[in-house]
Order: structure tokens, then C-alpha cells, then sequence
């Protein structure tokens, strides 16, 4: 039968048991068995071909090396929000309005925070397996919704609180219309997989990038925005002291939440290009990857060899094993750890701003730093609590029984669609709905099993346990989800915290109470400073006709030797220094960050200053160059310099 054959069923008599939902979903579209057959490419971009993984030769320290964050829970307020915009902004084409309004287009959205949850566990598995102990953590957010900032999402964990080097955002995606299932749009159903991978971090890493290292090709616009908005609001928390902290959206859920946003020409670079030094974000392309269909098979039974591992994951941690072994960690940790410090002990992270190496700051820092890092520990413990439950868990049995059912049944269909059986393969689409909670006729199911045996034995997949719902009221959301996914997370934890010769036992349910213990013990055993580190001296820039703040040591009201300054003037224009300073204005070695209004990136320069101006060999780096050693002087370039005559920023 061709593919004129079929077109010619829907001119026929209906049968009586067909009922007329049934032939207006064969008519509008369903009976896509011609068009393809629903494989993804089997090789990610992120290749997994056996060679070894990049070395990764770093100590335990007191921060996290990766965070990972992803949609975890729909909290009721935002569910019909989050529907909408899932459909408004598909990835892949745009969705009829008809299709929007569809009830399995609201269960496609539920499923990809459902199968989050699922599949992030991999990613987090391997890396945690090649990084030390701790030093990776779990931040599942909460989709919410309210008038002021419409949909956006809060962590659920206190994970993102710890200084970490990079941090990852993590989603899979299915297009909207589940009729488009054998169609080119993506989709994560089966043994097909399309994952939405974002890697930042701290500003001071990648000025030129606003901190935005790797970014999935659809969420790049939004990603980049995001980077620069979260740039520009610590910016000015710092500017107006006291720093308030900034929460930076998960990424797609901006990008759903930024429909048609202004075309941006983001400076970037393909993964092939990844080992350059151009000054740009790397683009990971949009991609359906297809897992190993024997291994999907059998899920329910041997899950011990992960087929998303191998499919995308071993290549995509190694990617990112690859970045924390070529970055500065230092340098991405900086600004995060003085936040941190902050917390504890205000004073002392002004006097961290400012190089001093006095003893009384010194052992305030042991301290300090011990602290953080048993927090990073009960985290850590924590976040296994989340993977036990949601991977190894009811909630992981579950969904293996849902992945390895739709595989079944896409399988099923990429049978019909090579024979053609237009009946039939109409019957499995409707199933396909099914499982996100479609209501088709009981007469049409009852017939459709009676003709695919097998095919999906569970009935509707969707509804098999209630440890598969993604939503809650508002006000117990995180109940709801620490039940659901993590039994154990409400567990005690213990951890010892230890300082130059003291030890300490800290043990606590959870984390607000392991908090003020750490605090306090902080407050308990603080030693005064010697020396008085104020953050009300005069930061100043001879091209910004206004004064701004410093952060570190002073003279006469002025800054004076090593600090943090930042100013801005009314239109937009600011300059962010760490280094050395003199008279209010940098001064000797230092890095600068340079922001004009109306421009898409900043500039940024490191070396040798005076008077506010580069002034010596400098580094400059712009978006979508590479990094310039160029001679300045008085702010004015004079010619190439080479690496030998540059003095670096000490981090």
C-alpha cells in the first residue's frame, strides 16, 4: 500500500466503532507512517569513543566544582502558565492553536519535568564519579508563577548558596504536539532523547561572555540575556551596599518565558571549534539522540549499564571535566566565595577583597572556610538523597516501566510505518496520547489492544503512581517533593568541620538548622582583626563622571592598595576593578571590567594600570576575538606586547 492508498482510507465509511475523534485525528494528521520514522542520531556531538576522560587533578576544596540545576516540580499557580508557554514556544515549529489547547500537549509538558527528573540523575552520576567526594551538587527548582515576574523558578535546595566553579542547567524537551511523534520536531519518548545542556559561571571567567560558557543551540538568545541580566544585577548589588543576592531563572525556563525576544548576534562557536581561544559561547547543536534500543528494552530489568550514559552523557561530563581542567577556578570561584563570606562575617570578606594576609584574617578564613565546606558536605548529602529517591527509588522504577512502555510502542510503530498499516499505526498514536492522559474512547482502546498485543500492557502509563506527579499546591511544594523524590532527605546528617586543631560534630535535619549552627559556631570562636577593613571608600574612573564604592584597603576616604571598586554613571556606562589602587583610581596590576550602554558585551583588560587607565602591557579581551596582549599607554594603545612582559591578575 502506498502512501496515496492511505489517503484514500479517510474517504471511506467509517466503521460504526470508530468514533468521530478517532477519524478527525486520522484526518488532521496522525497517519504520519509515511513521513519517518522517529530515530535520532546515534552519535551525539559529545562523543563518547572510548578514549579516556580529560585528567581533573584537583584537591578537595571547600566549595563545589559543579552545580546542576533542573526543573523538578510545577507548583499549581504555575501550572497553567507553564502549559501555555510550553506551547506559545516550541522548539522545533510552531504549534497550531488547536494543538495548544489539547489535553496530551499538557501532559507533554508535564512529562518533560517528569522525565528531568529521571535523566538528570545520569548526569550527575558520572560526574560525581570522576570528581572528589562532595564536590557535586544536586538544585532542583520549583516552576512557579506570580504577576510581578510571571513564570520563573526557585531552588528547592540551598545547593546554589555554595561557591561552585560551574554551574549546569539541565532539561530534555519533547515538541508540543504528540502527533508529530514519527515527525522531525524533537522529542524525548522511547529510545529517543533530546537533552537541553547549558555550563556558566562567575563573570570574572569569561567577562567577554557575561560568565556564559555552553549553551543548546535553542536556549543560546534567552541564555545569554539571562548571563547578562544576572551580570548586571550583581553588579549593582554590590554598587548598593548592603549586596542583596541575585537568583538567576533556569534557563529554559526563560527561554519559555521570553517569547519572541529580540534577536541578539551572540558571538559563538561550534563544539568542533571548542579548543580555540576565541572569546565566545560554545553552541551545542539541537539534537534527538537515540539510545541503545536493546538496552531500553530490557530498562525494568538490568538499568545497571545506563543507555543515556552512553548515548550522551560520558561525552557531555567529559566536555565539562574538559573546562574545569583549562579554566581558572580561582578565578571563577572569587566572587562567589566573597558572597559566601559575606554571609558569615561581612567584615571579613572586605578584608579578603583587599589581599590581606595578616594573621587575624587568616584564621578568621580557616574558619570560615570549614564552615563552608561542611555545608557543602550536608548539601552533598542531601543531593544523594535526591538521586536514591528519584533514580533508585519508587519514582525511578516507575519511570524505567514508562520509558521502556513508550519504546514498545514506538517501536511498534516504526513497524506499521514501514508496512503501512494505517489502522493500526492510528491505534498506536492514540495510545502515545494515552500515556500523557488523553481521553480517547474505552471502546477504541479496547480494540486497539485486542490488536497490538503487548504494545502497552499498562494501559495509561501516566497514571500508574501517584510518584510520578510533578505538581503541588503551592504551600507544601517542597514537601511534596522531598516525599516524592527524596524519602530520605529529611534524614539526619552529621558532619565534622575542622579548623587548624579544632574539630567540631555538627549534626542537623535540615538545612536551615544545619545553617544556624555553622553561624553560630562562627560567631562563638571569631577572633577581632586587626585592622579596620572599610567598604565606604571612593572608587573613581577618569571617564565616568560619578564616584562609585570600594571594597578593601583605604587612605583619606580614597581607595589605596588592593581592593574591589565598581562606579557607574546615569547613562548606563561602568567600570568594574579588582587590584590595586591609588588616590580613588586603579593603579598598578589589576583587571577591569568596561560596560557601555547600548552595547551587546563587555571589554576587558588585565595588566598594568595608572591613574584609572591601562598603562603597560595589558590583555584585552572582547566578544568573538581572541585575547589581545597589546602595550598601552595612558589609556592609549601603542603596538603588541608578548606573555613574558605580562603580569596576570592574582585571583
Amino acid at each position: 500500500m502506498n502512501c496515496e492508498s492511505n489517503k484514500s482510507i479517510t474517504d471511506r465509511p467509517a466503521r460504526r466503532w470508530w468514533p468521530r475523534a478517532a477519524l478527525a485525528l486520522l484526518i488532521c494528521g496522525v497517519v504520519v507512517a509515511c513521513a519517518g520514522t522517529a530515530k535520532g542520531t546515534r552519535t551525539s556531538v559529545y562523543k563518547n569513543n572510548g578514549a579516556a576522560a580529560p585528567s581533573v587533578d584537583i584537591q578537595s576544596r571547600p566549595e563545589a566544582l559543579v552545580v546542576i540545576r533542573y526543573p523538578a516540580i510545577i507548583s499549581a499557580d504555575a501550572e497553567h502558565p507553564f502549559y501555555q508557554a510550553f506551547g506559545n514556544t516550541a522548539i522545533g515549529g510552531t504549534v497550531p492553536i488547536e494543538v495548544k489547547l489539547r489535553t496530551d500537549t499538557t501532559r507533554v509538558a508535564q512529562a518533560v519535568v517528569a522525565k528531568t527528573n529521571y535523566f538528570v540523575m545520569s548526569l550527575y552520576r558520572q560526574l560525581q564519579s570522576k570528581l572528589p567526594e562532595h564536590t557535586v551538587l544536586l538544585s532542583p527548582h520549583m516552576i512557579v508563577w506570580d504577576s510581578e515576574n510571571g513564570l520563573h523558578s526557585r531552588p528547592m535546595l540551598a545547593s546554589e548558596q555554595v561557591p561552585s566553579v560551574l554551574t549546569i542547567d539541565f532539561s530534555v524537551y519533547s515538541y508540543p504536539d504528540i502527533r508529530e511523534i514519527m515527525d522531525s520536531p524533537p522529542l524525548t519518548f522511547g529510545d529517543i532523547i533530546t537533552p537541553l545542556f547549558v555550563v556558566h559561571s562567575n563573570r570574572w571567567l569569561s567577562p567577554a561572555t557575561n560568565g556564559l560558557l555552553l549553551s543548546s543551540e535553542p536556549l543560546l538568545q534567552s541564555s545569554w540575556q539571562l548571563s547578562a541580566q544576572q551580570a548586571e544585577q550583581q553588579f549593582s548589588s554590590m554598587l548598593n551596599y548592603p549586596a542583596i543576592s541575585h537568583q538567576r531563572n533556569l534557563d529554559f525556563i526563560n527561554f519559555l518565558n521570553s517569547r519572541n525576544p529580540t534577536a541578539i548576534n551572540v558571538p559563538q562557536k561550534s563544539v568542533s571549534d571548542a579548543g580555540n581561544d576565541v572569546l565566545a559561547v560554545e553552541v551545542y547543536p539541537l539534537e534527538k539522540v537515540q539510545m541503545n534500543s536493546e538496552q531500553i528494552a530490557n530498562l525494568t530489568q538490568n538499568y545497571a549499564v545506563d543507555p543515556f550514559t552512553e548515548a550522551f552523557v560520558r561525552g557531555a561530563s567529559n566536555r565539562v571535566l574538559g573546562l574545569l581542567d583549562t579554566i581558572d577556578q580561582d578565578r571563577a570561584l572569587f566572587f562567589a566565595r566573597q558572597a559566601s563570606l559575606t554571609r558569615f562575617d561581612p567584615e571579613l570578606a572586605n578584608a579578603v577583597m583587599s589581599g590581606s594576609s595578616e594573621e587575624s584574617v587568616r584564621s578568621r578564613l580557616q574558619l570560615a572556610a570549614a564552615l563552608i565546606e561542611a555545608e557543602k558536605k550536608f548539601l552533598s548529602g542531601q543531593s544523594q538523597s535526591v538521586y536514591q529517591g528519584t533514580y533508585d527509588g519508587d519514582y525511578g522504577q516507575k519511570m524505567r516501566q514508562m520509558v521502556e512502555a513508550e519504546y514498545g510502542m514506538l517501536e511498534e510503530r516504526r513497524r506499521l510505518a514501514r508496512i503501512q498499516n494505517v489502522t493500526t499505526a492510528l491505534t498506536v498514536a492514540m495510545l502515545a496520547g494515552s500515556v500523557y492522559g488523553t481521553t480517547v474512547s474505552g471502546t477504541v482502546i479496547a480494540s486497539a489492544l485486542q490488536n497490538i498485543s503487548g504494545v502497552l500492557i499498562l494501559g495509561s502509563i501516566w497514571s500508574l503512581s501517584s510518584a510520578l506527579k510533578t505538581r503541588a499546591k503551592s504551600g507544601t511544594i517542597t514537601e511534596n517533593f522531598m516525599a516524592l523524590m527524596a524519602p530520605d532527605l529529611d534524614r539526619q546528617i552529621s558532619v565534622q568541620a575542622e579548623w587548624l586543631e579544632s574539630k567540631e560534630q555538627i549534626t542537623a535535619r535540615g538545612f536551615a538548622e544545619f545553617r544556624d549552627k555553622t553561624t553560630a559556631l562562627y560567631q562563638s570562636r571569631v577572633r577581632s582583626l586587626s585592622t579596620d577593613y572599610t567598604d565606604r571608600c571612593t572608587f573613581k574612573h577618569p571617564q565616568i563622571s560619578a564616584t562609585g564604592r570600594w571594597y578593601g584597603r583605604c587612605e583619606k576616604g580614597l581607595a589605596s592598595g588592593r581592593g574591589y571598586g565598581l562606579v557607574e554613571d546615569a547613562s548606563g556606562n561602568s567600570v568594574e576593578y579588582l587590584g590595586s589602587a591609588n588616590e580613588g583610581l586603579a593603579a598598578g596590576t589589576g583587571g577591569m571590567i568596561m560596560r557601555f550602554a547600548g552595547r551587546l558585551a563587555p571589554e576587558y583588560y588585565e595588566g598594568q594600570f595608572k591613574k584609572g587607565l591601562p598603562d603597560g602591557v595589558v590583555e584585552v579581551e572582547n566578544a568573538g576575538q581572541k585575547p589581545l596582549l597589546r602595550i598601552y599607554q595612558a589609556g592609549t594603545e601603542r603596538g603588541k606586547a608578548t606573555e613574558s612582559e605580562w603580569k596576570r591578575l592574582d585571583f
